[in-house]
């Protein structure tokens, strides 16, 4: 098993609908992704200097799974039409299980 976490931070400029829209393109990307195991996405509630705005923790059966899910049409499409619009830093790390 493999764990996919990735921590944003929003661009100051996005509208309230661009990180809606983010938020339901990336519920529906890993919804309908037959690599994506199960998944949480969620804001974060705390405050920091170092904090980011929202962690998506993904888990995939193996790494050729995640490779296939990165890969695919749908994600190179979230990143283009909804990620490259609202997202200002990203971290992002891969840890078996």
């Amino acid at each position: 098993m493999l764990r996919h976490i990735v921590l944003s931070t929003f661009k100051s400029a996005a509208t309230v609908a661009q990180l809606d829209a983010w938020r339901k393109a990336v519920t529906e990307m890993c919804e309908a992704s037959d690599e994506v195991v199960s998944f949480t996405l969620g804001a974060n509630i705390g405050s920091g200097p170092n904090h980011h705005e929202s962690a998506l923790v993904a888990d995939f059966k193996d790494l050729e799974s995640f490779r296939a899910y990165i890969a695919s049409p749908a994600h190179k499409a979230y990143v283009e039409d909804h990620a490259k619009h609202v997202v200002d830093k990203l971290a992002a790390v891969q840890h078996e299980l």
